[in-house]
Protein backbone atom coordinates (compact mmCIF):
# COMPACT_ATOMS: atom_id res chain seq x y z
CA UNK A 1 0.00 0.00 0.00
CA UNK A 2 1.03 3.53 -0.80
CA UNK A 3 2.49 6.00 1.37
CA UNK A 4 -0.21 9.05 1.38
CA UNK A 5 0.10 12.61 0.57
CA UNK A 6 -0.75 14.01 3.65
CA UNK A 7 -1.12 17.57 2.62
CA UNK A 8 -4.79 18.62 2.78
CA UNK A 9 -6.59 20.35 0.52
CA UNK A 10 -6.87 23.87 1.40
CA UNK A 11 -9.96 24.27 -1.07
CA UNK A 12 -12.19 22.14 -2.59
CA UNK A 13 -15.11 22.43 -5.31
CA UNK A 14 -18.06 19.93 -4.80
CA UNK A 15 -20.88 19.57 -7.94
CA UNK A 16 -23.75 17.81 -6.54
CA UNK A 17 -22.56 18.78 -2.68
CA UNK A 18 -25.84 19.11 -1.31
CA UNK A 19 -27.17 15.82 -2.74
CA UNK A 20 -27.27 12.58 -0.16
CA UNK A 21 -23.49 11.99 -0.82
CA UNK A 22 -22.37 15.22 -1.58
CA UNK A 23 -23.42 16.56 1.36
CA UNK A 24 -21.39 13.98 3.18
CA UNK A 25 -18.63 14.35 1.54
CA UNK A 26 -18.91 18.36 2.13
CA UNK A 27 -19.72 17.94 5.90
CA UNK A 28 -16.05 15.89 6.15
CA UNK A 29 -14.03 18.46 4.21
CA UNK A 30 -15.78 21.08 6.55
CA UNK A 31 -14.81 18.54 9.47
CA UNK A 32 -11.10 18.67 8.35
CA UNK A 33 -10.57 22.86 7.90
CA UNK A 34 -10.65 22.83 4.23
CA UNK A 35 -12.97 25.52 2.15
CA UNK A 36 -15.47 23.84 0.50
CA UNK A 37 -17.30 25.52 -2.36
CA UNK A 38 -20.59 23.73 -3.46
CA UNK A 39 -21.84 24.07 -6.93
CA UNK A 40 -25.82 22.73 -6.74
CA UNK A 41 -29.50 22.96 -9.05
CA UNK A 42 -30.99 24.00 -5.43
CA UNK A 43 -29.44 26.54 -3.01
CA UNK A 44 -32.22 26.83 -1.19
CA UNK A 45 -32.63 23.13 -0.34
CA UNK A 46 -32.37 22.00 3.75
CA UNK A 47 -28.75 20.77 2.97
CA UNK A 48 -27.49 23.50 0.79
CA UNK A 49 -29.20 25.80 3.71
CA UNK A 50 -27.51 23.17 6.61
CA UNK A 51 -24.09 23.45 4.86
CA UNK A 52 -23.49 27.21 4.44
CA UNK A 53 -24.54 27.67 7.80
CA UNK A 54 -21.23 25.21 8.47
CA UNK A 55 -19.41 27.55 6.18
CA UNK A 56 -19.73 26.31 2.83
CA UNK A 57 -19.85 28.61 -0.32
CA UNK A 58 -23.12 27.64 -2.10
CA UNK A 59 -23.06 28.62 -5.59
CA UNK A 60 -25.91 27.75 -7.91
CA UNK A 61 -25.05 25.60 -11.24
CA UNK A 62 -27.15 23.07 -13.51
CA UNK A 63 -23.81 21.62 -15.74
CA UNK A 64 -27.10 20.11 -17.86
CA UNK A 65 -27.84 23.83 -19.09
CA UNK A 66 -24.38 26.12 -20.47
CA UNK A 67 -26.35 28.74 -19.37
CA UNK A 68 -26.41 28.24 -15.56
CA UNK A 69 -22.91 27.50 -15.30
CA UNK A 70 -21.35 30.42 -12.97
CA UNK A 71 -18.40 32.65 -14.66
CA UNK A 72 -15.12 31.03 -13.45
CA UNK A 73 -13.97 34.88 -12.15
CA UNK A 74 -16.77 34.30 -9.64
CA UNK A 75 -15.12 31.11 -8.18
CA UNK A 76 -11.26 30.92 -6.28
CA UNK A 77 -9.20 28.31 -7.66
CA UNK A 78 -9.28 25.30 -6.18
CA UNK A 79 -7.08 21.89 -5.39
CA UNK A 80 -9.50 19.26 -6.24
CA UNK A 81 -13.31 19.55 -8.30
CA UNK A 82 -15.27 16.58 -6.81
CA UNK A 83 -17.73 15.68 -9.50
CA UNK A 84 -20.86 14.41 -7.70
CA UNK A 85 -23.66 16.32 -9.86
CA UNK A 86 -25.52 13.73 -11.71
CA UNK A 87 -29.39 12.89 -13.49
CA UNK A 88 -29.20 9.05 -11.22
CA UNK A 89 -32.43 8.28 -13.90
CA UNK A 90 -32.08 4.85 -15.18
CA UNK A 91 -33.35 6.15 -18.31
CA UNK A 92 -34.27 10.29 -19.16
CA UNK A 93 -33.68 12.47 -21.62
CA UNK A 94 -31.91 14.70 -19.70
CA UNK A 95 -29.30 12.00 -19.07
CA UNK A 96 -27.06 12.71 -22.18
CA UNK A 97 -27.33 16.51 -21.36
CA UNK A 98 -26.41 16.10 -17.30
CA UNK A 99 -24.33 13.34 -17.37
CA UNK A 100 -22.14 13.12 -20.42
CA UNK A 101 -22.22 17.08 -22.14
CA UNK A 102 -22.25 18.59 -18.11
CA UNK A 103 -18.95 16.10 -17.30
CA UNK A 104 -17.52 18.00 -20.31
CA UNK A 105 -18.42 21.51 -18.62
CA UNK A 106 -17.31 20.34 -15.63
CA UNK A 107 -13.49 19.47 -16.94
CA UNK A 108 -13.43 22.95 -18.59
CA UNK A 109 -14.49 24.69 -15.49
CA UNK A 110 -11.48 22.42 -13.69
CA UNK A 111 -9.30 23.93 -16.62
CA UNK A 112 -10.66 27.63 -16.00
CA UNK A 113 -10.22 27.42 -12.53
CA UNK A 114 -6.47 25.82 -12.53
CA UNK A 115 -7.72 22.55 -11.29
CA UNK A 116 -5.21 20.15 -11.52
CA UNK A 117 -7.27 17.37 -9.54
CA UNK A 118 -10.82 15.50 -10.45
CA UNK A 119 -12.71 13.14 -8.55
CA UNK A 120 -15.45 11.82 -10.38
CA UNK A 121 -18.55 9.66 -9.36
CA UNK A 122 -19.06 7.02 -11.82
CA UNK A 123 -21.45 3.92 -10.77
CA UNK A 124 -20.95 0.37 -10.85
CA UNK A 125 -23.97 1.00 -13.76
CA UNK A 126 -20.88 1.89 -15.93
CA UNK A 127 -19.57 -2.06 -15.37
CA UNK A 128 -23.22 -3.50 -15.35
CA UNK A 129 -24.16 -6.92 -14.71
CA UNK A 130 -22.20 -10.23 -14.01
CA UNK A 131 -23.07 -13.91 -13.91
CA UNK A 132 -22.34 -16.12 -11.26
CA UNK A 133 -19.23 -17.68 -12.65
CA UNK A 134 -18.03 -13.98 -13.91
CA UNK A 135 -17.94 -12.15 -10.86
CA UNK A 136 -17.04 -10.29 -8.95
CA UNK A 137 -16.31 -7.95 -11.71
CA UNK A 138 -12.97 -6.38 -12.00
CA UNK A 139 -12.35 -2.92 -13.30
CA UNK A 140 -10.51 -4.46 -16.36
CA UNK A 141 -13.41 -6.19 -17.56
CA UNK A 142 -15.61 -5.08 -20.59
CA UNK A 143 -18.03 -2.81 -19.02
CA UNK A 144 -21.71 -3.94 -20.23
CA UNK A 145 -23.97 -1.54 -19.22
CA UNK A 146 -27.63 -2.46 -18.99
CA UNK A 147 -29.09 1.04 -18.84
CA UNK A 148 -28.91 4.43 -20.75
CA UNK A 149 -27.76 5.74 -16.99
CA UNK A 150 -25.17 3.22 -17.04
CA UNK A 151 -23.91 4.14 -20.79
CA UNK A 152 -24.00 7.61 -19.84
CA UNK A 153 -21.69 7.04 -16.78
CA UNK A 154 -19.16 5.06 -19.91
CA UNK A 155 -19.46 8.23 -21.39
CA UNK A 156 -18.48 10.98 -18.82
CA UNK A 157 -15.30 8.31 -17.68
CA UNK A 158 -13.96 8.53 -21.04
CA UNK A 159 -14.04 12.33 -20.59
CA UNK A 160 -12.59 12.34 -17.18
CA UNK A 161 -9.73 9.83 -17.75
CA UNK A 162 -8.55 11.77 -21.02
CA UNK A 163 -8.45 15.07 -19.43
CA UNK A 164 -6.73 13.06 -16.71
CA UNK A 165 -4.14 12.04 -18.82
CA UNK A 166 -2.80 15.42 -19.90
CA UNK A 167 0.15 17.16 -18.69
CA UNK A 168 -0.71 18.72 -15.12
CA UNK A 169 -3.75 16.62 -14.59
CA UNK A 170 -4.94 13.74 -12.57
CA UNK A 171 -8.04 12.26 -11.93
CA UNK A 172 -9.75 9.68 -10.62
CA UNK A 173 -12.74 7.31 -11.39
CA UNK A 174 -14.72 5.78 -8.11
CA UNK A 175 -17.45 3.32 -9.45
CA UNK A 176 -19.71 4.24 -6.50
CA UNK A 177 -21.78 0.63 -5.06
CA UNK A 178 -25.18 1.06 -4.15
CA UNK A 179 -25.15 3.41 -1.34
CA UNK A 180 -27.61 2.90 1.85
CA UNK A 181 -27.71 4.72 5.37
CA UNK A 182 -29.49 7.80 6.91
CA UNK A 183 -30.63 10.05 5.03
CA UNK A 184 -31.58 7.64 1.44
CA UNK A 185 -34.49 5.25 1.83
CA UNK A 186 -33.33 3.47 -1.27
CA UNK A 187 -34.43 -0.14 -1.49
CA UNK A 188 -35.14 0.06 2.33
CA UNK A 189 -38.75 2.11 1.59
CA UNK A 190 -40.30 -0.79 -1.03
CA UNK A 191 -38.88 -3.85 1.23
CA UNK A 192 -40.54 -2.22 4.34
CA UNK A 193 -43.64 -1.93 2.69
CA UNK A 194 -43.64 -5.02 0.98
CA UNK A 195 -42.76 -6.74 4.22
CA UNK A 196 -46.27 -5.19 5.06
CA UNK A 197 -48.08 -6.30 1.80
CA UNK A 198 -48.32 -2.61 0.84
CA UNK A 199 -46.00 -3.24 -2.35
CA UNK A 200 -46.61 -5.96 -4.75
CA UNK A 201 -43.75 -8.73 -4.52
CA UNK A 202 -44.76 -12.00 -4.52
CA UNK A 203 -44.84 -12.45 -8.84
CA UNK A 204 -41.72 -11.45 -8.94
CA UNK A 205 -40.28 -12.75 -5.66
CA UNK A 206 -38.56 -15.67 -7.59
CA UNK A 207 -37.35 -14.32 -10.19
CA UNK A 208 -35.63 -11.46 -7.57
CA UNK A 209 -34.67 -12.80 -4.73
CA UNK A 210 -31.30 -14.45 -5.88
CA UNK A 211 -29.89 -11.49 -7.41
CA UNK A 212 -26.83 -10.28 -5.29
CA UNK A 213 -25.77 -6.69 -4.44
CA UNK A 214 -23.57 -5.09 -2.18
CA UNK A 215 -24.47 -2.35 -0.33
CA UNK A 216 -21.84 0.39 1.03
CA UNK A 217 -22.72 2.08 4.24
CA UNK A 218 -22.38 5.89 3.41
CA UNK A 219 -20.28 6.13 6.00
CA UNK A 220 -17.85 3.67 4.69
CA UNK A 221 -18.41 5.50 1.21
CA UNK A 222 -16.71 8.70 2.99
CA UNK A 223 -14.19 6.72 4.71
CA UNK A 224 -12.94 5.08 1.35
CA UNK A 225 -13.56 8.53 -0.75
CA UNK A 226 -10.91 10.21 1.98
CA UNK A 227 -8.32 8.23 1.82
CA UNK A 228 -8.45 7.83 -1.90
CA UNK A 229 -8.06 11.63 -1.91
CA UNK A 230 -5.26 11.73 0.54
CA UNK A 231 -3.27 8.77 -1.75
CA UNK A 232 -3.76 11.32 -4.57
CA UNK A 233 -4.80 8.57 -6.04
CA UNK A 234 -5.60 8.11 -10.01
CA UNK A 235 -7.61 5.67 -12.51
CA UNK A 236 -10.18 3.71 -12.32
CA UNK A 237 -11.68 1.84 -9.33
CA UNK A 238 -14.74 -0.48 -7.76
CA UNK A 239 -15.95 1.21 -3.94
CA UNK A 240 -17.94 -0.95 -2.84
CA UNK A 241 -19.58 -2.84 -0.10
CA UNK A 242 -17.90 -5.87 1.34
CA UNK A 243 -20.86 -8.41 1.76
CA UNK A 244 -22.31 -10.35 -1.52
CA UNK A 245 -25.89 -10.12 -0.28
CA UNK A 246 -29.09 -11.76 -2.24
CA UNK A 247 -32.24 -9.41 -2.58
CA UNK A 248 -33.42 -12.55 -0.20
CA UNK A 249 -30.95 -12.15 2.56
CA UNK A 250 -31.50 -8.22 2.47
CA UNK A 251 -35.19 -8.77 3.42
CA UNK A 252 -34.62 -11.22 5.77
CA UNK A 253 -32.44 -9.12 7.90
CA UNK A 254 -34.61 -6.33 7.42
CA UNK A 255 -37.24 -8.52 8.82
CA UNK A 256 -35.08 -9.45 11.99
CA UNK A 257 -34.58 -5.97 12.85
CA UNK A 258 -38.23 -4.89 12.58
CA UNK A 259 -39.49 -8.22 14.39
CA UNK A 260 -41.13 -9.00 10.84
CA UNK A 261 -39.71 -12.69 10.24
CA UNK A 262 -43.36 -13.68 9.84
CA UNK A 263 -43.63 -11.60 6.81
CA UNK A 264 -40.90 -13.19 4.88
CA UNK A 265 -43.10 -16.14 4.44
CA UNK A 266 -45.37 -14.70 2.56
CA UNK A 267 -43.65 -13.79 -0.38
CA UNK A 268 -43.18 -17.30 -1.00
CA UNK A 269 -47.15 -17.80 -1.01
CA UNK A 270 -48.30 -17.23 -4.75
CA UNK A 271 -49.39 -14.36 -6.26
CA UNK A 272 -52.72 -13.33 -6.12
CA UNK A 273 -54.59 -13.19 -9.58
CA UNK A 274 -55.88 -10.01 -10.63
CA UNK A 275 -57.52 -8.44 -13.27
CA UNK A 276 -54.90 -5.78 -13.81
CA UNK A 277 -50.87 -5.53 -13.76
CA UNK A 278 -50.05 -4.28 -10.62
CA UNK A 279 -46.90 -1.29 -10.66
CA UNK A 280 -43.17 -2.90 -9.91
CA UNK A 281 -41.68 -0.87 -7.47
CA UNK A 282 -38.55 1.37 -9.25
CA UNK A 283 -35.98 -0.07 -6.73
CA UNK A 284 -37.43 -3.62 -7.60
CA UNK A 285 -37.29 -2.49 -11.46
CA UNK A 286 -33.74 -1.97 -11.51
CA UNK A 287 -32.50 -4.98 -9.41
CA UNK A 288 -34.89 -7.34 -12.07
CA UNK A 289 -32.21 -5.26 -15.02
CA UNK A 290 -30.06 -7.72 -16.86
CA UNK A 291 -31.23 -11.12 -17.56
CA UNK A 292 -31.62 -14.12 -15.42
CA UNK A 293 -28.12 -15.50 -16.47
CA UNK A 294 -26.20 -11.67 -15.90
CA UNK A 295 -28.39 -10.34 -13.34
CA UNK A 296 -25.40 -9.88 -10.15
CA UNK A 297 -24.23 -6.72 -8.71
CA UNK A 298 -20.84 -7.56 -7.22
CA UNK A 299 -17.92 -6.51 -7.99
CA UNK A 300 -13.62 -6.56 -7.03
CA UNK A 301 -12.59 -3.94 -4.47
CA UNK A 302 -9.77 -5.66 -4.08
CA UNK A 303 -7.44 -3.29 -6.08
CA UNK A 304 -8.68 -0.36 -4.16
CA UNK A 305 -8.00 -2.23 -0.86
CA UNK A 306 -4.36 -2.87 -2.10
CA UNK A 307 -4.16 1.13 -2.37
CA UNK A 308 -5.71 2.49 0.74
CA UNK A 309 -6.58 -0.75 3.11
CA UNK A 310 -9.71 -1.64 4.31
CA UNK A 311 -12.17 0.94 4.49
CA UNK A 312 -15.79 -0.48 5.05
CA UNK A 313 -16.33 -1.12 8.89
CA UNK A 314 -20.57 -1.29 9.04
CA UNK A 315 -21.85 -4.90 8.25
CA UNK A 316 -25.34 -4.72 6.51
CA UNK A 317 -27.16 -5.82 9.69
CA UNK A 318 -25.46 -2.21 11.80
CA UNK A 319 -26.50 0.31 8.79
CA UNK A 320 -29.50 -0.98 8.69
CA UNK A 321 -30.52 -0.97 12.11
CA UNK A 322 -28.49 2.73 12.41
CA UNK A 323 -30.63 3.35 9.23
CA UNK A 324 -33.77 2.48 10.42
CA UNK A 325 -32.74 4.54 13.86
CA UNK A 326 -32.28 7.58 11.60
CA UNK A 327 -35.68 7.18 10.41
CA UNK A 328 -37.34 6.84 13.25
CA UNK A 329 -36.40 9.64 15.29
CA UNK A 330 -36.35 11.85 12.34
CA UNK A 331 -39.95 11.72 11.60
CA UNK A 332 -38.77 11.48 7.64
CA UNK A 333 -41.22 8.35 6.96
CA UNK A 334 -43.94 8.87 9.59
CA UNK A 335 -46.38 7.56 7.65
CA UNK A 336 -44.85 4.12 6.93
CA UNK A 337 -43.24 3.81 10.67
CA UNK A 338 -46.88 4.29 11.89
CA UNK A 339 -47.76 1.38 10.13
CA UNK A 340 -45.07 -0.67 11.07
CA UNK A 341 -45.49 0.13 14.88
CA UNK A 342 -49.42 -0.95 14.38
CA UNK A 343 -47.30 -4.59 13.98
CA UNK A 344 -47.77 -6.77 17.17
CA UNK A 345 -43.60 -6.73 18.20
CA UNK A 346 -42.54 -4.27 15.60
CA UNK A 347 -39.97 -1.81 16.19
CA UNK A 348 -38.36 -2.71 18.70
CA UNK A 349 -34.70 -2.47 17.81
CA UNK A 350 -36.05 1.59 17.77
Amino acid sequence: MQQPSRMPPRHVVITGGAGFIGSQISARFLKEKTRVTILTRNVSGPRATALAGQGCKVVACDFSDPNRIPPPDGLDPADILFHFAADVSVSSPMLQAANVDGTRRAVALADALAIPYIVYASSIEAQGLGSESEIPLREDMACRPVSDYGRSKVQAEEIVTAWGSLPGHRSLVLRIGNIYGPGSAWFLHPSLLALLGATPIRAIWAQLRHRLFQPLFIDDFVEGLWRAVEHRLAGTYNITGEEQVSIEGYVSQLAGLMQLTDRVQSMYEPAARSGRSLPIAPDFAYVLMGTQEQCHRAYDNSRLHAEIGPYARWPLSRGLAKTLQWYDTSGQLPALLAALRRQPGAMTCM
